[in-house]
C-alpha cells in the first residue's frame, strides 16, 4: 500500500535545518567578528603605546640636539679661523668631541611591524587611519635623518685622534649636560697637541659646518614634523578606541 509523503512536514524539516545552518554560520560569523574587533583593540592599544615611547624618543633627540648644536657652535670659529671665542683648550677639547656624535632614532614600531609581517594589516577596519599608519611608518623610514660623508668625517677624525680613554672621560663626567665647562683631567700636552691639530686641520672645517647645517635642519624642520606627525596618530587613535 502506498504511503503518501507529507509534505508540510518535509518542507517545516528541512527549512529547520537550513534555518540551523544559517544560524550556526551567523553565530561563527558574529564571533569571528567580536574576535577581530579584540584583536584590532589590542593592536591599537599597543601602537598608541609605541607612539607614546615615540615621543620619548623625540624629546631625547631634542636634548641631544640642543647639546651637540651647542658645542658645534663653540668650537666652530676655533677649527675653522682660530678664534677661541672665551674657550680654554681643555672647553676645546670637550667641544670638539661632544659636537661629533651623528645619533640616529631608534623609532618604536614593534607593534606595527608584527601587525604587517603577519599579513593582519586588515585588521584596522577603519580604512583612513589604516593609511595615516602605513604613511606615519613610511616617513619615518624614509626621512633624511642621516648625516652625510662630510659630517661622518668629522666625527671620525676626531674620534680617532683623542684619547679613548680621555672620550670615555667625557663622556663619564660630562653626561648630557649643555655646558662647556664641566671639566675633565688632561694632560696639558695631549690638550696642546689636540688643539694644535684642530686649528690646523682645514678638512674637519666643512665637516664640522655640515654637523651644524644637519643639527639647524632637524631643530627647524624634522625634529618639529615628526612630533606633530606623532601627536596626530595619538589623537587619531585613542579618537578611534572610544567609538
Amino acid at each position: 500500500m502506498n504511503r503518501q509523503i507529507p509534505w508540510p512536514r518535509v518542507f517545516v524539516e528541512g527549512l529547520v535545518i537550513v534555518i540551523s545552518i544559517l544560524l550556526a554560520f551567523g553565530i561563527d560569523a558574529w564571533w569571528s567578528g567580536v574576535q577581530d574587533h579584540r584583536l584590532e583593540r589590542d593592536y591599537l592599544q599597543r601602537i598608541l603605546a609605541d607612539q607614546r615611547a615615540n615621543e620619548d624618543v623625540i624629546a631625547a633627540l631634542n636634548r641631544q640636539q640642543r647639546s651637540q648644536l651647542h658645542h658645534a657652535r663653540l668650537i666652530y670659529p676655533l677649527v675653522s679661523h682660530g678664534a677661541w671665542d672665551g674657550l680654554d683648550t681643555t672647553s676645546a677639547v670637550v667641544s670638539s668631541y661632544r659636537a661629533s656624535p651623528t645619533p640616529t632614532p631608534v623609532w618604536v614600531d614593534d607593534t606595527f611591524e608584527e601587525l604587517k609581517s603577519a599579513g593582519k594589516i586588515g585588521l584596522i577596519r577603519n580604512s583612513q587611519l589604516r593609511s595615516q599608519l602605513l604613511e606615519y611608518y613610511r616617513f619615518l623610514e624614509t626621512a633624511d635623518y642621516t648625516y652625510d660623508l662630510m659630517s661622518t668625517a668629522y666625527r671620525d677624525a676626531v674620534r680617532e685622534r683623542l684619547d679613548p680613554d680621555l672620550q670615555l672621560a667625557i663622556r663619564r663626567t660630562c653626561g648630557s649636560r649643555e655646558s662647556h665647562t664641566c671639566r675633565v683631567e688632561v694632560a696639558p700636552s695631549e690638550v696642546r697637541e689636540y688643539v694644535a691639530w684642530l686649528s690646523a686641520n682645514p678638512t674637519l672645517t666643512e665637516g664640522l659646518r655640515r654637523v651644524i647645517v644637519q643639527w639647524t635642519r632637524a631643530e627647524d624642520e624634522y625634529l618639529p614634523g615628526v612630533a606633530a606627525r606623532t601627536q596626530s596618530m595619538i589623537d587619531t587613535i585613542e579618537l578611534e578606541l572610544v567609538r
